[in-house]
């Protein structure tokens, strides 16, 4: 009787479905790549889907300062403008003599701290802030914080607004 030479390390599945050892292996590595690399995917696709676009800055209207508590703080309305107003110049941007020019605004908000018992004068806070066209927000500082309001000069808040404003990336 002729009898067939079988090589051990062949073995041949039970059924037509199942799997050798060395193939189930190579298997479970496949999945566990094709796993990886579709979370990867979802992971960028998620970052990538909604991005910020980026806004063009060039020219900026710089608004009127808005809420001052005292006449003395209303008197540096015309400092804070003007002084903004060189400053952006000075950096390559244009100062857009209309709101319709503007690309974006520069809004400089007095908020005020009533006067407490004992202190003879309330404490007032300047914020500038610089929007887009759209209303989002690309900037904000805080110019004066929570100074008493007799503390505040002409040439002490131009210097302010030099300093931060100066520092500013658009």
């Amino acid at each position: 009787m002729r009898t067939v030479k079988v090589n051990p390390s062949y073995h041949v599945p039970a059924c037509p479905g199942a799997r050798t050892g060395n193939k189930q292996v190579m298997h479970r590595q496949r999945l566990a790549i094709l796993s990886f690399l579709g979370c990867l995917l979802l992971g960028v696709c998620g970052c990538s889907v909604e991005s910020s676009r980026s806004v063009h800055v060039r020219t900026i209207y710089v608004e009127e300062a808005v809420g001052a508590p005292s006449p003395d703080l209303a008197q540096f309305a015309d400092v804070i403008h003007d002084t903004s107003v060189r400053v952006f110049m000075s950096r390559g941007y244009v100062a857009a003599v209309e709101p319709t020019e503007a690309d974006a605004f520069l809004r400089p908000v007095w908020l005020a701290r009533p006067s407490a018992a004992g202190m003879p004068g309330g404490r007032a806070t300047l914020r500038l802030t610089l929007v887009d066209r759209d209303g989002r927000q690309l900037h904000a500082v805080d110019l004066v914080a929570d100074v008493p309001s007799g503390f505040l000069t002409k040439e002490r808040l131009a210097d302010l607004v030099r300093t931060k404003l100066g520092t500013l990336r658009l």
